[in-house]
């Protein structure tokens, strides 16, 4: 890979809500080699706040960040938060920062299997379907090497959506925006319609997707589906995923 030093920013809903998904990546890191940095002190990138209209709030916020990573010596930055992704690389520089050397978990993993720096074994049986994070697909154009990183396991079966609900086209899970923060039933209806609508028709297993937002949006509405549809489909991230296949 030519880099040895990664800093490892984890984002507050994945550091909060799924922190077995940090483990896992960190875990992942240190099998490929990388000497891995993680913040105590990590904070908020301050997207919320952004999003919220707070405009100067969020540039307080981006300069403590900007100064902590400025601190640490690394290569580059990894996150699986899309967007903490797009804070980094579009909405800091808008705002009169330089723009981070960050990628995208997918991008760093698609690297390393495609390289040979991690094996992933067969996983034979397993059909599922992938839905686009907003932020990462559409506001970031990263829509390939998700897809490429679940095409390289052995015996998976990737059923994509329809044209129409799959892309640019993709419907949001409902966690975007801060939606569910502001109006929960309607965050809540849009998920379970993703998964009765879109998904529910293909026979897949499994949702895969990599946001930690759309996987805690995602799992939510997936329980009240098989509760009243009784429909059940597991809802995975791609690190999980990933992590269960490694040789």
């Amino acid at each position: 890979m030519g880099l040895s030093k990664v800093l490892f920013w984890r984002g507050c809903t994945l550091r909060n809500i799924l922190p077995e998904t940090t483990l896992k990546i960190e875990s992942i890191l240190k099998r490929a080699g990388f000497e891995a940095t993680i913040l105590d002190d990590e904070g908020c990138c301050g997207y919320p706040l952004l999003l919220a209209g707070y405009e100067e709030q969020f540039k307080a916020t981006a300069t403590k960040v900007v100064e902590k990573i400025g601190g640490v010596q690394y290569d580059m930055v990894v996150t699986h938060c899309p967007g903490c992704l797009r804070t980094f690389t579009q909405l800091y520089p808008k705002s009169g920062f330089k723009p981070l050397k960050v990628v995208h978990t997918t991008q760093l993993l698609r690297q390393l299997v495609g390289k040979g720096v991690i094996k992933l074994k067969n996983y034979a049986g397993l059909k599922v379907t992938y839905h686009d994070p907003c932020d990462l697909g559409r506001h970031l154009g990263i829509y390939d090497e998700p897809r490429e990183l679940m095409r390289s396991i052995p015996g998976l079966d990737l059923v994509e959506l329809p044209e129409i609900s799959m892309g640019k086209y993709s419907r949001c899970c409902g966690g975007g925006g801060l939606l569910r923060l502001v109006i929960p039933p309607l965050a809540s209806q849009i998920a379970i319609d993703r998964i009765v609508e879109d998904v529910a028709g293909l026979g897949v297993q499994a949702i895969i997707t990599a946001c930690p937002t759309c996987v805690k949006t995602l799992r939510d509405a997936a329980s009240v589906v098989e509760s009243i549809y009784g429909v059940s489909i597991a809802v995975l991230d791609i690190v999980d995923l990933i992590y269960s296949t490694l040789g």
